[in-house]
């Protein structure tokens, strides 16, 4: 049922020094830069997102008290698909909160419909 894996998102422990790691050495093109949070554009359909510890605190959390780490995944599913999956989800007790899930580890993701892809 899952149709791509969309993106990586990571909480960073120096922002400013792995934003420009990334844009500059790495070269990722910035689709989208909100101050504590920059996603980058990585290939030709994913996307790769740098947080400050403050701007997704739930995604802090699951790093038990790490400085650094993955915050959360993002999957794209189809519209047809979402509802089945999600339910599925829920009733085996990986849902976190509001649209967010949490693997056996306790690593989030949530799903991007139809191609529409969240930042």
């Amino acid at each position: 049922m899952i149709e791509s894996f969309d993106a990586l998102i990571l909480i960073t422990k120096n922002f400013e020094e792995q934003k420009r790691f990334y844009r500059y050495i790495m070269g990722f093109e910035v689709l989208s830069d909100y101050g504590n949070a920059i996603f980058f554009k990585v290939g030709k359909n994913q996307k790769m997102g740098l947080f400050t510890q403050d701007h997704h605190p739930e995604g802090t959390k699951t790093l038990e008290g790490a400085k650094k780490g993955i915050s959360h995944m993002e999957f794209g599913i189809s519209s047809k698909n979402v509802k089945k999956m999600e339910k599925n989800l829920k009733e085996k007790g990986f849902h976190a909160y509001r649209d967010n899930f949490k693997d056996a580890d306790g690593n989030l993701f949530h799903f991007n419909i139809d191609g529409d892809i969240k930042f």
